[in-house]
């Protein structure tokens, strides 16, 4: 099976760089192993799985079910769907029928899409369900049928957008040239570190957690693994408890994300420890030192023995099946990464942007390099370097063709300035910050925000940002910490102590000067990080309200108008289909409102999704009432 394994990156390679790197050569050899699995997810029942052969025979047919509706205009169609098997068939299809699939962002508001939409002319929008952009929608499922697609028809070209950061109308554009290119490039990351096609009881399972209408998630995780006919695992849903149990489930055995998986787990974890006593969380510690003193000398042995001597916690979050994680989108905690490798997840640090795909990944084996945050060195599709101001400027022949911004066209030639300031030790790279983030101190001094907020590690707090907000004497480098509105008086002030006493390990020229809590959303829940500028543009907007440490007070405690027990009381009597007067709070929910057991978890389902707390797992944490239910909500949030 190795060697098979090995004869396909083999030869699909090879096929590639001999083709004439089209979207339609990428195709054929992407689905010449028919036998082969390309999707496994699991419907809460069984596991089901689709191979290649399976997949292609549906793109067949939709594709010509879309033909015979719209014919080969050779204009952009719109793919409004998230991440599952039948977006590989609507996105294939879309090419195979003679016309140019653009991945619709569903991050996006309908407002800033529906002016995308417009701009590039679409008039057709491809959907698995209810969608509100303009346009004429056409279910998937509508589009099976018989028939052909002439040989000759077969487009090019592919859109996306960037994460909206700005919310400006941003399109990228790439043909199968640069994305063959950005494949390629897979041929010398094996070679730099072969781990990264280390296979688990001879399968490699790539979990579809990236957005693949997203540059990270459509390069580096449906195309560098599907082109080798690997695996892709889809998950039900993004809760945490989701992503873990489908790791576990499926052994997942590559894990590509942002900054906010990594550090939720790392939370996780610690405060796990905590919670097991000081001497539990010592022992922790001194583990993943050891663990990674072993993986410095012995890296791919290390990193099983560390899963393995570690597994009280790593059996309890991905499993021991992970071989190779990448993190990209934004900065990572120090900590984070230092915690990841410890455990044996070999997490890597990547970079990419939409304009430029992805074009390099930290692939030193060992993880004293990899905690040292580098983005590691330019791809062979790219060139780096360095302006004056220190930001990164990028070339090569995987960029995108050309893109627009605000409906105006820009071409790519030459190099690409990304915005972001970088250093260089011994050609491998670190990032330092966005160039339009940096605030400018009392003492003249450029401050990176990112390095200044990764030092506050808050596990009590929902998100923090620090941010230069406008002040006297210009911006003043402030901490925002977002907090639930059912917080304590002891966590809130926990949250003073511990920021205090990180600002005061901190140079006077980068300390923070002004500290905040806000009740308000600092990013959307779907966001993958947050957004300086949108942030600073709703603080403008008074859409976020900050309250200053020294003002902070507890919200009101559980009563019975207290805002967590009208919130329960709704989503109970919605449930149980019961007024919401007779759901009083020593209303028994089996012997008052009639509740049989399926009722019951219905309702600790609906409410540890709207609390985002983990579902009650032993029986003497059960609570009936509506009393005890918010009790337990508040102890937990």
């Amino acid at each position: 099976m190795k060697h098979e394994i090995k004869r396909i990156l083999k030869s699909n390679g090879e096929a590639l760089a001999r083709s004439d790197k089209t979207l339609r050569s990428i195709f054929d050899i992407m689905f010449s192993n028919e036998g082969l699995v390309l999707c496994e997810s699991h419907d809460g029942f069984r596991t089901k799985k689709q191979t290649y052969g399976e997949i292609k025979r549906k793109i067949k047919r939709c594709a010509a079910g879309l033909y015979s509706r719209i014919g080969d205009t050779h204009e952009f169609v719109a793919l409004y769907m998230d991440n599952s098997p039948d977006w590989i068939v609507a996105f294939w299809s879309i090419l195979k029928s003679g016309n140019k699939p653009y991945l619709v962002n569903l991050r996006y508001p309908d407002k800033l899409t529906d002016s995308i939409l417009q701009t590039l002319g679409v008039k057709y929008v491809i959907t698995d369900g209810d969608c509100s952009l303009s346009g004429d929608h056409i279910p998937l499922s509508s589009l099976s049928a018989d028939g052909e697609v002439p040989d000759t028809v077969f487009e090019d070209e592919i859109a996306f957008s960037s994460s909206a950061t700005s919310m400006n109308e941003v399109i990228c554009f790439y043909r199968g040239f640069q994305i063959s290119e950005q494949i390629l490039n897979f041929r010398s990351i094996v070679k730099r570190d072969p781990s990264i096609a280390a296979h688990h009881k001879n399968s490699l399972k790539q979990l579809a957690f990236l957005p693949f209408y997203h540059v990270f998630g459509l390069f580096a995780v449906y195309f560098w693994f599907t082109f080798f006919n690997r695996t892709i695992v889809f998950l039900k849903d993004y809760s945490a408890e989701t992503i873990l149990k489908t790791c576990r489930r499926h052994e997942v055995t590559h894990i590509f994300a942002v900054p906010m998986l990594w550090h939720t787990i790392e939370k996780q974890v610690l405060a796990t420890a905590r919670q097991q006593g000081d001497k539990r969380y010592q022992k922790l510690q001194k583990g993943i030192e050891l663990a990674t003193r072993l993986q410095n000398l012995f890296p791919a042995f290390g990193a099983e023995i560390a899963k393995f001597l570690l597994r009280e916690v790593t059996d309890k979050l991905f499993g021991r099946s992970v071989k190779f994680c990448i993190n990209g989108g934004s900065y990572l905690k120090p900590s984070a990464l230092k915690l990841l490798n410890g455990i044996g997840y070999n997490l890597h640090n990547g970079y990419g942007m939409s304009e430029i795909g992805i074009t390099s990944v930290e692939l030193r084996r060992k993880p004293k390099f990899r905690n040292e945050n580098s983005i590691g060195q330019p791809f062979d599709s790219v060139e780096y370097q360095l302006d004056e101001a220190g930001v990164l400027l990028v070339k090569g022949s995987s960029l995108c063709v050309k893109k627009m911004i605000n409906r105006q066209e820009v071409t790519l030639n030459g190099w690409f300035h990304t915005g972001d300031i970088m250093t260089k030790t011994d050609g491998h790279y670190f990032i330092l910050g966005r160039q339009s983030d940096v605030v400018i101190g009392e003492n003249g001094e450029n401050i990176n925000p990112d390095t200044v907020e990764a030092l506050f590690s808050l596990p009590a707090a929902t998100l923090l940002s620090v941010v230069g907000i406008d002040g006297d004497n210009g911006p003043e480098l402030s901490l925002i910490v977002a907090v639930n509105r059912y917080i304590t008086e002891d966590v809130i002030e926990q949250i003073k102590r511990e920021a205090y006493a990180i600002n005061n390990t901190l140079p006077t020229a980068t300390a923070i000067r002004k500290f905040y809590f806000t009740f308000d959303r600092l990013a959307p829940p779907t966001a993958v990080k947050v957004s300086r500028t949108q942030l600073l543009k709703k603080l403008e907007a008074k859409e976020i309200t900050l309250i200053p440490f020294a003002d902070m007070t507890v919200p009101e405690r559980i009563n019975d108008q207290s805002p967590l027990m009208m919130e329960v009381r709704q989503i109970i009597a919605e449930t149980l289909k019961v007024p919401e007067e007779k759901v009083t709070p020593t209303s028994h929910l089996f012997h008052d409102l009639g509740a049989t057991s399926i009722d019951y978890f219905s309702c600790l389902t609906k409410l540890s999704e709207h609390f985002g707390i983990s579902q009650y797992q032993k029986s003497d944490t059960y609570c009936y009432t509506l009393k005890e239910i918010c009790e337990y909500i508040e102890r937990h949030l």
